[in-house]
């Protein structure tokens, strides 16, 4: 069964993550992953961040990409896990401006060996603050199992959960959904240039991590870390060498 997420399918149990550390790029290998589809067609597979796992007899596999959202730009990368996006909201298609962010992310989780959805859990984390290295706990966290059975499948049947999405559609920011753990900052804007984080995390029945892929979209020119800092700092002292020329 391959499951896209909907408004409709989004009344999940809550998942907290609440790790003191910002996300770090993550994966075994930053390749094409061919056999997904993310839900969509036509949706680039090349690169992804693909982590595999074993779980007793199981395999796990673990897909996270970002791509331009219909006939946007394609994004480019470093080919270690940071993807390259340019700031900017339309709807995808040509003379139609829309108001969604012009590129998505996407996310690809498959149990291979005899398991199914019913022995894992599976969290997305992603990210509206366009600070550098916001940290884990502030991030959105989605619930990907319950979704299952939501919409209307079987999790003890299911073996592949994928889907495309963008960070401006309105149920990531809602955290009335019990599904969601919505960003403690919000809410995102595509036009702001900045560094946004994304984590797909598998635990095994008891909630412990067995491993993740994570990557990193920049959009347009991210100020370096600290930069802001020594901005504002160089500032304070404009403006205190201003105080003294006046006084």
């Amino acid at each position: 069964m391959k499951f896209r997420t909907s408004l409709a399918a989004i009344a999940l149990m809550t998942v907290s993550h609440a790790q003191a550390a910002p996300i770090t790029v993550s994966f075994d290998t930053f390749d094409d992953l061919a056999v997904a589809t993310f839900g969509g067609s036509g949706i680039p597979t090349d690169p992804t961040a693909i982590t595999t796992l074993t779980a007793g007899p199981n395999t796990i596999t673990l897909g996270l990409t970002a791509h331009q959202r219909f006939s946007n730009p394609p994004l480019t990368n470093n080919g270690a896990g940071t993807f390259f996006a340019g700031p900017g909201s339309n709807d995808g298609t040509p003379g139609n401006p829309g108001n969604q962010a012009i590129w998505n992310f996407a996310w690809y989780a498959e149990i291979a060996g005899g398991g199914s959805f019913d022995d894992f859990g599976f969290s997305l984390l992603y990210d509206f603050d366009p600070g550098v290295n916001t940290d884990e706990s502030a991030l959105g966290v989605l619930d990907l199992d319950q979704a299952i059975s939501l919409n209307g499948g079987d999790p003890a049947s299911t073996t592949l959960v994928e889907s495309s999405q963008n960070l401006t559609f309105g149920f990531l920011a809602n955290g009335a959904l019990p599904s969601i753990t919505a960003p403690a900052f919000g809410p995102f804007d595509p036009e702001v240039a900045g560094q946004y984080s994304f984590a797909l995390i598998a635990n095994d029945s008891q909630g412990v991590e067995l491993g993740r892929s994570a990557i990193n979209v920049e959009v347009g020119e991210v100020p370096a870390p600290g930069s802001l800092a020594l901005l504002a700092l160089g500032l304070f002292g404009l403006r205190a060498a201003r105080r003294r020329l006046s006084a």
